[in-house]
């Protein structure tokens, strides 16, 4: 372990920021007043009595509430139970007292700071398995944060270790898991927040620096020194801040996202209004709100609520999860008692949007939501005038007649504004609705939403956005991937500044009608789109492309053509190429379509439920049991369908043939920047692609129409291919003086110069390269550097081979490098050049006989050492010492600070202490190889502080409790490895060995538990 620890490197500083933030600071000591078995995850006696104050009851009323209220941490499903124990926290219980029902709630929402707010930490729950949370914050006794705090410089932990950890909340003490609200990861680099048994893709950063002002709040007061602050005047919002870099960047990372995630009533408002429970697939999800979904909501709420502004745009880009952001600012309305039982209207303009909405309120089973079902319906509900949400198309407002609903507490959410929300319908609907408050989400920038739904604050002042969330703020929120577009066959594009010089030659003698007519009934720019031999050519390229870039991966494609004839024109070309089975039209049925038209269409119009399916399983990844199940469906081709409010993660490509621009073409290309990760195949997606056979981003920021900084950079395949050279000659820098070719000099020459290198600098350097050829082959400008790309692969199994890092993944290679190799094989091999020694007791005497230089000898022995330690230290702790000594001297002979002969006979010393490590335990005074063990593992943490005599007595007295307790079998029962680890913990906190401080290290505890598990087992 190395100097700086978990403790004191990332929970007392994370606690000390709790501490000024208004979370009262309390040991496990100052805790123990509680009385609060292990088993019981909830300070019992401090929720009850916090319960009688709040409500001002009896304290035998207040126990009959909490009773009712910990019934639900007896539910079967851990889930389940966290939905119903949650809702009883937020919405509190009814009782019935002499005849009479009152309301008993456990948390004062309207006055913060009657609340109990504590942080502790080391918080123990006894569920299946004991588990001890790093840090726990609790509100009036319940644990509604747990936070997982891991130690940046130790090798191979970071926070990733703390979302392992959460994944086991559920199985090992499941009444934790049903308390908490969500949970915290941290590592002194970071901090990210989710929910315990989501995987790590679904943890975020919180990255907003706005302080909650709902209440009084500490950071604000001036003896308060825990951050920076300001007043921005523009958005009339507090702000913090922390330390940064000269260039802007946030150097404090983990305190801003503990700074501002973690404030008190922030904890209280994700607790209220910001957790859903998603049913899907037979599944339940929950979900958090990110930082951005619970920003844009509180600027509505603070504007409906306490503003005589009546409107605003929220601008949140494409992915970001703008149907969840609309579903918490409508429960957070619903929730304000300031509005006197709201009705909040959700308008779309189209039908799969509204199915889109509404399965999400649906899916969440958010409570008094529903969709408007006719005309009759709506105009039910703006006379009746009830409290809820209305999921309705704009256009069911054209035909209300006089109709008005006069109320100032109505709310209207108006969904993707950019398209048809101006113009006559908007008139309609503010002529219904005059005193509603209006906002309007949108995923494209567009200015006409700016001009209807922006404010003018005063002359100049034009408030563009309430809320903004661009697509470069996605992408550095890793919540959409970075999109790259490449081109088809140039000399297919259509140029339309000459096609239509030609048309206008053609038509030259026609009015301006009759052109009209002729322009809609013939549109040559489509007719050059669905020339014969081009669809031919790029069927074939489209063909090609997925076969090599987009199917070795795994993922999905989609192709957009001009219009449902094109669709079909390429369906049938594409089936020289394809299976029936894995591609599809989805287009709508036309209801007017008849003739040659019908004749074309017909075999792919597709009932609502039949394209229900072929989206469903487009979603999925190809594995055999799909392949069972009949599902084979790789391409889907569109023309206008599914460019909207469609998302498929596993969507990486979109061919384009068809020339959108402005928000459409933003939208489509969208379908491909959605994040997927799938934890069977490992796949994970980094960027978006795009093949564009019209010619469209030629000029992308012209088509977009948009200003740069909202849209940020699309990149370029052509770019990326001229920037490979660069980067695989900075890679390749260090080898650049090696003659390679199939030798052992070359091998030995390779090996040592990686000796020399930063490992961890050359495995980026390599990755980048990596990346950068799967994104770009097969392109012809990448052969000239192929045999160079080869030999970089080469070096890099060399260093797998001989420098690999235990936590480092050797399946670093994707699909089209793995391929590469697996054709060129015959080019390099140096398999079997490095000189082979049998690994025994004669190894150092046959080494000595070897031609080797001593430098050489020395690399050898060191290779050969740390084969020996990567074979055996999973049997046993005792060599990570030896791995810590190794290092020196390979530091030492790095730095040439002894002579090369002096480093080799040290290495000697070391490889003999190796040979003789079967004796050590005896040679020690240990009765056997348990013992050490526990003594060895201890001994490793330690490093500078070790109490050698200390150490090996807790050794022995764990050997001898865990000896008295062990049969034949006990391994392979639960409950009598429960009791040993318990004991064991319990022994760590006894006085005697307090200053060892085991407890305070769960994965050293783990691993003492590994090892009594591997030396104790009885068959």
């Amino acid at each position: 372990m190395g100097n700086l620890s978990e403790f004191h490197g990332v929970e007392k500083p994370v606690i000390a920021w709790l501490g000024k933030m208004g979370w009262k600071i309390q040991t496990n000591g100052e805790l123990k007043a509680y009385n609060r078995p292990f088993s019981n995850p909830v300070l019992e006696q401090l929720l009850i009595e916090k319960t009688r104050q709040i409500n001002k009851i009896d304290l035998d009323i207040a126990k009959r509430a909490v009773e009712l209220l910990l019934q639900n941490l007896n539910h079967p499903s851990s889930i389940l139970g966290n939905e119903q124990f949650l809702d009883k926290l937020v919405s509190g219980v009814t009782l019935s007292i002499k005849e009479d029902d009152i309301d008993v709630f456990f948390i004062d929402f309207d006055n913060i700071w009657e609340n109990d707010f504590i942080v502790t930490n080391q918080y123990w729950v006894q569920g299946f398995k004991m588990v001890k949370t790093d840090i726990v914050l609790l509100v009036n006794g319940v644990p509604l944060v747990p936070i997982e705090a891991k130690q940046r410089a130790r090798k191979g932990t970071n926070w990733l270790e703390g979302v392992k950890q959460f994944s086991t909340y559920a199985q090992r003490a499941d009444k934790l898991f049903m308390c908490h609200a969500f949970g915290v990861a941290c590592n002194g680099r970071i901090a990210k927040y989710g929910i315990p048994g989501a995987s790590s893709s679904y943890f975020n950063e919180w990255k907003s620096t706005i302080i909650d002002t709902s209440a009084d709040n500490p950071i604000l007061h001036p003896q308060n020194d825990l951050c920076l602050n300001h007043f921005d005047e523009k958005e009339q919002l507090w702000h913090f801040d922390v330390e940064r870099l000269p260039n802007g960047e946030v150097l404090e990372k983990m305190k801003l996202g503990i700074v501002g995630l973690l404030q008190p009533a922030r904890v209280l408002d994700i607790l209220k209004n910001f957790l859903v429970f998603e049913r899907t697939e037979n599944k339940i999800i929950k979900k958090v709100a990110r930082y951005q979904q619970l920003r844009a909501a509180n600027k509505i709420a603070e504007r409906v609520i306490n503003s005589d502004l009546n409107q605003g745009v929220i601008w949140h880009t494409q992915g970001s999860g703008k149907s969840l952001t609309m579903l918490y600012t409508a429960y957070k309305l619903l929730h304000a008692q300031q509005l006197n039982d709201p009705t909040i209207y959700i308008v779309v303009d189209r039908k799969d949007l509204r199915e889109q909405i509404g399965g999400t309120f649906d899916d969440c089973e958010f409570p008094n939501a529903r969709e408007i079902n006719n005309i009759g319906d709506l105009k039910y509900i703006i006379d009746k005038a009830p409290s809820g949400v209305f999921i309705t198309t704009i256009q069911k407002f054209r035909e209300l007649g006089d109709r008005q609903d006069l109320r100032d507490n109505i709310i209207i959410l108006i969904d993707e504004a950019h398209r048809t929300q101006y113009g006559d319908f908007q008139m309609e609907l503010q002529a219904v609705l005059p005193n509603a408050k209006r906002f309007a989400f949108t995923g494209t920038p567009i200015p006409k939403t700016h001009q209807e739904f922006g404010i003018v604050k005063q002359k100049g002042d034009h408030e563009y956005y309430l809320d903004r969330y661009s697509i470069q703020d996605a992408i550095d929120d890793g919540a959409t991937m970075p999109i790259r577009y490449t081109f088809g066959p140039q000399e297919w594009f259509l140029d339309k500044d000459k096609l239509k010089q030609g048309y206008e030659e053609i038509t030259a003698e026609l009015t301006e009608d009759e052109k009209h007519l002729v322009e809609k009934r013939v549109q040559p720019w489509k007719v050059f789109l669905k020339h014969p031999e081009r669809i031919t050519t790029l069927a074939r390229d489209i063909a090609a492309d997925y076969r090599e870039m987009v199917e070795p991966q795994g993922y999905k494609a989609q192709i957009v053509a001009c219009d449902k004839e094109a669709c079909v024109l390429y369906y049938n070309e594409l089936l020289n190429y394809f299976d029936r089975s894995e591609i599809a039209i989805i287009f709508s049925t036309g209801t007017y379509d008849e003739g040659e038209k019908y004749a074309l269409f017909k075999d792919h119009y597709r009932e609502d439920k039949d394209r229900k399916k072929l989206i469903r399983q487009f979603k999925k990844r190809i594995t055999e049991e799909e392949l069972k199940l009949g599902n084979n469906l790789k391409v889907l081709i569109v023309c206008n369908m599914l460019l909207t409010g469609f998302d498929a993660p596993i969507e990486q490509t979109m061919y384009l043939d068809s020339p959108l621009r402005d928000h459409n073409l933003l939208q489509a290309v969208a379908r491909t920047n959605r994040p997927y990760d799938d934890k069977e195949s490992k796949l994970s997606k980094e960027f978006g692609r795009i093949v564009d056979y019209v010619g469209v981003f030629k000029n992308y920021k012209e088509a977009l129409n948009y200003d740069p900084e909202d849209i940020g950079e699309f990149e370029d395949v052509e770019s990326l291919v001229q920037t490979f050279p660069k980067v695989l000659d900075a890679a390749f820098k260090p080898f650049e003086n090696i003659k390679l070719e199939d030798t052992y000099d070359c091998a030995m020459a390779i090996v040592r110069k990686l000796s020399e290198l930063d490992q961890g600098k050359f495995e980026n350097n390599y990755r980048e390269v990596l990346q950068l050829w799967e994104s770009s082959s097969p392109n012809p400008a990448l052969r000239p550097h192929k045999t160079k790309y080869l030999w970089l692969n080469e070096i890099y199994e060399i260093y797998l081979e001989e420098f690999k890092r235990l936590d480092f993944d050797a399946e670093i290679h994707a699909a089209k490098t793995r391929k590469l190799i697996q054709e060129n094989s015959k080019l390099i091999n140096f398999k079997g050049h490095l000189p082979e020694i049998n690994i025994d007791s004669n190894y150092l005497d046959k080494l000595k006989e070897t031609k080797l230089t001593p430098s050489d000898k020395a690399e050898k022995i060191i290779r050969d050492i740390e084969t020996v330690i990567r074979q055996n230290e999973v049997n046993s702790a005792i060599y990570v010492e030896f791995q810590n000594r190794l290092d020196d001297l390979i530091r030492q002979k790095q730095e040439e600070s002894k002579a090369i002969e002096e480093i080799l006979l040290q290495l000697g010393v070391l490889y003999s202490e190796l040979d003789d490590v079967a004796s050590l335990p005896q040679r020690m005074g240990f009765p056997g190889k348990g013992s050490f063990e526990i003594f060895t593992l201890i001994k490793n943490e330690s490093k500078n502080n070790f109490e050698e005599d200390r150490v090996k007595e807790f050794a022995l007295e764990a050997t001898e409790k865990i000896k008295a307790k062990i049969y034949i079998g006990w391994q392979d029962v639960p409950r009598e490895y429960e009791r040993i680890q318990t004991d064991i913990e319990l022994l760590t906190v006894h006085p005697k060995y307090e200053s060892l401080k085991i407890d305070d290290n769960q994965e050293l505890l783990d691993r003492i538990m590994k090892s009594v598990l591997k030396n104790f087992s009885l068959e």
